[in-house]
C-alpha cells in the first residue's frame, strides 16, 4: 500500500497541489464544522498529501502536523506553509497503518480524501484511536460506494483509474470498523461531489489506453445501475462526469 501510495502521487503532485477539487472541495468546510477545531487542539492530518486540510485547520489550533508518504506531496504543502506563514504546522514522513507518535499525543485527528488508498483500515483506526488522548475525536471525510452492491464495480472503476486505491466502502462497513476500534459514531453528513470525467482522468494521469478502459466499465452497467452508481451521460450515451459521495463522519474516543 505504502509503496503505491507514494509513487502515484509523487508522480502526480503538481496536479494535487493546484486542484481545487482537494484544496477547498464540498467536504472541507463539513469537516471543520465537525471538527469544531479550537486553540487547546494538537491536531494531526494524517494522508495529508499537500497539506489541504492541515492548512485549513492550523489557524484555529495550537498546533497541526501533517504526515504523508508521498515525499513530493509534503513538498508542495511545506512550500504553501511557509508562503503562507503558518508558524504552527509541521509536515513529516508517516505511515497511515503505522503513526510515527507516541500514544496520546493529539486531540483531534482528521483524514482526508485518503482513506480509500488505505489497505488496512482497521489499524488506521486503531492507530488514530491511540494517538488520540480520552476525550478527542477523529473526522474523516472519504468517498463511499452508494451500496455494498455496487462496491466491487466502483473498485474496479476507481482502480483502474489510480492503481492506489484500495476500497471505497460503503457507510455501513464505515459505521462496523469504527465501532470496532472502539470509537463512537457522533455525526454524519455526505459531501456530494460532481467530478468531470475529462478533469479526473487527467487528475490521476490516465493514458488513453486507459481512459477507454474506464468508458468500456461504465458501460457494462444498465440504466437504473449507471443512475445509482453516479454516471453522468449526455444525449449519447456518452460518459461526461459522476457523482462521488463523500462522507464526512466525527468519530469520538471515550474511555480508557
Amino acid at each position: 500500500m505504502t509503496d503505491r501510495s507514494a509513487a502515484q502521487f509523487n508522480a502526480h503532485a503538481d496536479r494535487y497541489a493546484t486542484s481545487e477539487v482537494h484544496r477547498a472541495g464540498p467536504s472541507l468546510p463539513v469537516l471543520l464544522r465537525l471538527a469544531a477545531p479550537s486553540r487547546e487542539d494538537r491536531a494531526l492530518d494524517v494522508a495529508t498529501g499537500t497539506g489541504n486540510t492541515a492548512l485549513a485547520l492550523a489557524p484555529s489550533v495550537q498546533a497541526v502536523t501533517g504526515v504523508d508518504v508521498a515525499g513530493a506531496m509534503l513538498t508542495h504543502a511545506r512550500d504553501r506553509a511557509a508562503r503562507e506563514e503558518l508558524g504552527n504546522v509541521t509536515f513529516r514522513s508517516g505511515d497511515a497503518e503505522a503513526l510515527p507518535f507516541p500514544d496520546g499525543t493529539f486531540t483531534l485527528v482528521t483524514s482526508r480524501h485518503a482513506p480509500h488508498h488505505f489497505t488496512h483500515l482497521d489499524r488506521f483506526l486503531a492507530e488514530a484511536w491511540r494517538v488520540l488522548r480520552p476525550g478527542g475525536r477523529l473526522v474523516i471525510a472519504d468517498q463511499i460506494s452508494p451500496t455494498p452492491d455496487l462496491q466491487a464495480w466502483t473498485d474496479t472503476y476507481q482502480r483502474l483509474r489510480d492503481p492506489s486505491h484500495h476500497a471505497q466502502r460503503p457507510i455501513q462497513d464505515w459505521q462496523a470498523l469504527s465501532a470496532a476500534a472502539g470509537f463512537t459514531w457522533t455525526t454524519h453528513e455526505v459531501a456530494p461531489y460532481r467530478l468531470p470525467f475529462g478533469w479526473w482522468t487527467a487528475q490521476s494521469g490516465c493514458t488513453p489506453t486507459t481512459v477507454a478502459a474506464l468508458r468500456a466499465h461504465a458501460a457494462t452497467l444498465g440504466r437504473a445501475q449507471a443512475q445509482e452508481a453516479g454516471l453522468i451521460l449526455d444525449g449519447n450515451g456518452q460518459l461526461t462526469a459522476h457523482h462521488e459521495p463523500m462522507l464526512v463522519v466525527r468519530l469520538d474516543r471515550h474511555g480508557r
